[in-house]
């Protein structure tokens, strides 16, 4: 047999061949890793009446020269940009940038800001590089349902629907779903919705494009006592993430998934609790660094508010020493009937702050803005609330209801008034009631 002989120089070609190799793997590895990572960015823009609006914007980190479609989620009354939170995973998976707007300017009734505030999210998500021209989808709950079908007609991009627990639409909404055959509609309603329920298999019926679809929701019994309306279908039944991101794939025409993992599935500091009957609630939760046995605030936004109204107070707040723990309400408390739910909420927020070991649990305050008063004022009278001092904010039209000099006992806490306007007084009321 003949021996086989390696000289030096072979040695330098296998060498080199290998390390060519490793490195040609790594670059691809690399190059797939960078595709993968999605990041959730905290963003600005301006309507066409130069009010700024906050939204979460979910993009590839480095999308390069590729073009993404696109959706905008259009949430409901009293909802903010948090309802999505949740399907941002798996939309980065399927490759989707994804736009989640805080629409403040809501008012009971069809404005033309509202109209127009869907109209300039939508041209925003357009005007960026990385985003398909003709891809385009929204996700309407509730409220938005008929601004959204006013918002994006004559907008040939908007091409899929997903309509969460839509209302009675005009009959001009109704037409204009016939007449535009390329829009394909999703519809999710609870049989708990009522007329939600019973109209949504005529929408689709109107709609001529053979990709929509209907999914209705038929328990009547929900795990926390709320009809599954609107965005609470994803906390009621959490697998119509996934229906809803499978339904923009098909209608995309996705036949590759991007497999995108969010890098950061939670804004800067976001947390989520728990109520006392297991819902999820997401909420902003600040502290000072460093510090322990510290004094702390629960504090609600106003009606048609999000957490985000008190941005400044809550950096005025952890500047001075003391915890802010700022929930997004879930729960339908400014009804007499669902006080209870109010009790599970709250409850929720106060065991989480307790649970915390650098609160003082002896030390907590809560503020309520006026749409809690029903709850409010029975929790104030009956002493259930085991807090130093309650705020209620704007609530002057309610002091005959209250039993203040029970409420200011030995054994209660400290109650005081405050309109929006003055919530320097906050500040001043937390440092006396909680000797800070």
């Amino acid at each position: 047999m003949r021996a086989i002989k390696i000289n030096s120089r072979s040695i330098k070609i296998i060498i080199f061949t290998f390390a060519l190799l490793f490195a040609a793997s790594l670059f691809v590895y690399l190059s797939m890793k960078k595709e993968r990572d999605w990041v959730i960015d905290e963003i600005t823009f301006k309507t066409r009446d130069g009010f700024e609006l906050s939204a979460f914007l979910l993009r590839p980190e480095n999308p390069g020269k590729n073009k993404y479609p696109s959706v905008a989620c259009f949430h409901q009354l009293s909802g903010n940009r948090d309802d999505f939170l949740k399907l941002f995973p798996m939309f980065a998976k399927k490759g989707i940038v994804t736009l989640a707007p805080n629409f403040v300017r809501q008012r009971a009734n069809l404005s033309a800001k509202r109209i127009t505030d869907l109209k300039d999210a939508l041209e925003y998500l357009s005007s960026l590089d990385f985003t398909r021209k003709g891809k385009t989808g929204i996700i309407t709950a509730s409220f938005t349902v008929e601004t959204g079908m006013y918002a994006i007609q004559n907008n040939p991009d908007i091409i899929a629907n997903v309509i969460i627990s839509g209302p009675i639409l005009r009959e001009e909404s109704r037409e204009w779903i016939t007449r535009n055959s390329d829009l394909a509609i999703f519809n999710i309603a609870s049989i708990l919705d009522g007329n939600h329920y019973l109209l949504m298999e005529e929408y689709t019926a109107r709609s001529l494009n053979p990709l929509s679809r209907n999914l209705l929701i038929e328990k009547t019994e929900t795990p926390f006592t709320l009809p599954a309306h609107g965005t609470f279908v994803f906390d009621e039944i959490p697998e119509i993430q996934n229906h809803i991101a499978d339904f923009f794939a098909e209608v995309f025409g996705i036949d590759k998934e991007a497999d995108g993992i969010v890098k950061n599935p939670k804004p800067k500091d976001m947390i989520t609790f728990f109520s006392t009957d297991n819902m999820p609630i997401n909420a902003t939760f600040r502290k000072p660094a460093g510090k322990s046995i510290i004094p702390a605030l629960l504090i609600y936004p106003p009606e048609s508010e999000t957490r985000l109204y008190y941005d400044e107070l809550i950096n005025t707040l952890v500047d001075k020493g003391f915890a802010v723990l700022a929930p997004n309400t879930k729960r339908a408390c400014r009804k007499k009937t669902k006080i209870n739910l109010c009790d599970m909420e709250v409850n929720g927020a106060l065991n989480f702050l307790r649970e915390d070991p650098d609160i003082d649990p002896e030390r907590i305050a809560v503020l309520f803005p006026g749409f809690y008063h029903y709850f409010a004022i029975k929790a104030v009278n009956n002493n259930e609330l085991s807090v130093d001092l309650i705020m209620l904010m704007n609530f002057r039209k309610f002091r005959e209801f209250l039993d203040l000099e029970k409420s200011r006992s030995e054994n209660g806490p400290a109650v005081r008034f405050i309109r929006s306007s003055e919530q320097q007084k906050i500040l001043f009321y937390m440092r006396k009631y909680l000797k800070k």
